[in-house]
């Protein structure tokens, strides 16, 4: 993971240069290089993992990451490994996110490099029984609780022929908008 780690930096760095907080557009305007096959990889990744959730099945949603990887949850707390990231994931389809749906919006797809990509992506999750301190809802929902909307950043690194591996990833929660202070 060392040797990846200052691609991962650079690629996050050129990420935060290109984003605007509270305004729902995509992170940059230039438009996406992405081959067509490596895209339609990435989104499989993504989609079986929107699936993944919708079954509760933590193994099937954290496959797609490296041995290796790490991932950043919206509490800010980071794991490393596949094992760890598969670990807080079955804890919390069996509490708090056991009754949960999910709904993923792919935005954008990036190709830092032929081998790199950057993929951002938003979750919508309703039916969830409670939210981790600190984390509210994005928005009102159906069942009263609401909806939260979560910002996804993967970091995927092509490791073959039609493969595309997470070694990154980091979840945001999305605020609801603010009205700033007059005055």
């Amino acid at each position: 993971m060392p040797a990846r780690l200052p691609i991962i930096l650079c690629a996050l760095a050129a990420l935060a240069f290109t984003s605007r907080a509270q305004e729902p557009h995509l992170m940059s305007s230039r438009q996406p290089v992405v081959s067509p096959d490596a895209d339609a990889e990435i989104r499989a990744i993504i989609h079986a993992q929107e699936a993944a959730w919708n079954r509760h099945d933590a193994a099937a949603w954290a496959s797609a990451f490296t041995p290796d990887a790490e991932f950043i949850n919206i509490a800010g707390t980071p794991f490393a490994g596949r094992a760890a990231i598969e670990g807080i994931t079955s804890r919390i389809f069996t509490t708090f996110f056991r009754l949960s749906r999910d709904t993923v919006t792919v935005q954008n797809i990036v190709m830092v490099t032929p081998d790199v990509a950057v993929a951002q992506y938003v979750h919508a999750v309703s039916g969830y029984t409670a939210l981790p301190k600190g984390i509210g809802a994005t928005e009102p929902g159906a069942d009263g609780k609401g909806v939260l909307r979560t910002r996804m950043t993967y970091v995927l690194h092509h490791t073959g022929e039609h493969t595309w591996s997470i070694v990154h990833g980091q979840n945001t929660t999305i605020l609801p908008p603010m009205e700033l202070p007059k005055g």
